[in-house]
């Protein structure tokens, strides 16, 4: 028997493994007793046979696979990672670049203003300052009654057209709160000019008005009132929907 044929078909693997048949085994170990080269590989298999836990000794040719395997497994996995990565930084930027769904739900939701100013009373309480302890109470509805009588009663009175006109959109009548913020800011300047024009902004919002909310919000926030950054911060959200509408 040659010795480089018995080692390119694993002949003394096969030995030590009891995978050689019966005539073949006893050919070769004729072979190996006078061979020292095969000899020695014989004990090297037969040692690691030894060396293996007996389950694993049926399966002892994946120990020679192992280092190709964990190495395409490796490869695999970094495939794997980085095309996740890409298909994530594609959708981030798939996300970033659509236009989020407005919702003018909480966009228009309103939060009635406080009433701050002196009140000025001659005799006694009038219609204007009995409407507005009503409203300080959060008594929205019973408050619009007197608001409508002081509103009528001075038309010049910007504070009696404004508060007017947010108990009218805290009770969703919006067309007659845009009525009478529209009111108040054509009567010029006034304590209550910045904040109609915002609340005509959010009443706008509901009509789906967004072009003409951007124009109210960007004239509040040309007057740098208290309300700037809430301002800026609704002009960001709704501007791509103004853009969008017809």
């Amino acid at each position: 028997m040659d010795c480089d044929k018995i080692e390119a078909a694993e002949i003394a693997e096969k030995y030590a493994t009891g995978a050689l048949g019966e005539t073949g085994r006893a050919d070769f170990e004729i072979h190996f007793l006078g061979c020292r080269r095969c000899f020695e590989q014989v004990r090297l298999w037969q040692d690691m046979q030894a060396a293996l836990p007996r389950r694993a000794r049926r399966d002892w040719r994946w120990f020679a696979v192992l280092p190709v395997a964990a190495s395409l497994l490796v490869v695999a996995g970094l495939a794997w990672f980085r095309m996740n990565a890409v298909e994530k930084r594609e959708a981030a930027r798939a996300t970033a670049s659509a236009s989020p769904a407005l919702d003018l739900t909480a966009l228009a939701a309103v939060v009635p203003p406080r009433y701050t100013q002196p009140q000025w009373r001659a005799a006694g309480p009038t219609v204007f300052d009995v409407a507005i302890e009503r409203y300080s109470r959060g008594d929205y509805s019973g408050a619009t009654p007197d608001l409508v009588v002081a509103a009528k009663s001075d038309p010049a009175n910007a504070a009696a057209a404004f508060f007017l006109g947010i108990c009218y959109l805290v009770g969703s009548r919006d067309d007659e709160a845009i009525a009478q913020l529209k009111a108040t800011i054509a009567l010029g300047d006034s304590p209550e000019l910045e904040e109609a024009h915002f609340y005509l902004a959010k009443a706008l919002l509901r009509k789906r008005d967004f072009r003409g909310a951007v124009a109210e919000l960007r004239l509040a926030e040309a007057m740098h009132g208290p309300r700037q950054a809430e301002e800026r911060s609704l002009i960001a959200k709704i501007a791509p929907g103004a853009h969008s509408s017809p």
